[in-house]
């Protein structure tokens, strides 16, 4: 499966029901952009696509949208890496909360 078309399946499937979306490496959730981005004003109430890959976190700021226009809640709300992907430390559960 190439990059792209894993990526718009993840985004879809979290535009739709699920809370994770998940592969064999790893999972995909909805993250807050804000607060993700360091508190870059440019992306106030976005949420985007995050990656979650081994020890790795990945930021996918090509998928992003505004709170109001697509209704969902991010799970995600910090960087949580080094700055350079690697996470600093593990991610707290995958548990799916309802």
């Amino acid at each position: 499966m190439n990059k792209p078309k894993e990526l718009q399946e993840a985004w879809d499937a979290l535009m739709g029901i699920d809370k994770k979306h998940y592969v064999p490496t790893g999972f995909y959730a909805l993250g807050d952009a804000y607060l993700i981005s360091g508190k870059n004003p440019q992306y106030k109430n976005q949420i985007m696509l995050v990656e979650h890959r081994g020890k790795l976190q990945i930021n996918h700021w090509d998928y992003t949208c505004k709170k109001s226009d697509c209704g969902k809640q991010p799970t995600i709300t910090s960087n949580g890496d080094d700055g350079k992907g690697n996470l600093k430390r593990k991610a707290p559960s995958l548990t799916i909360y309802e």
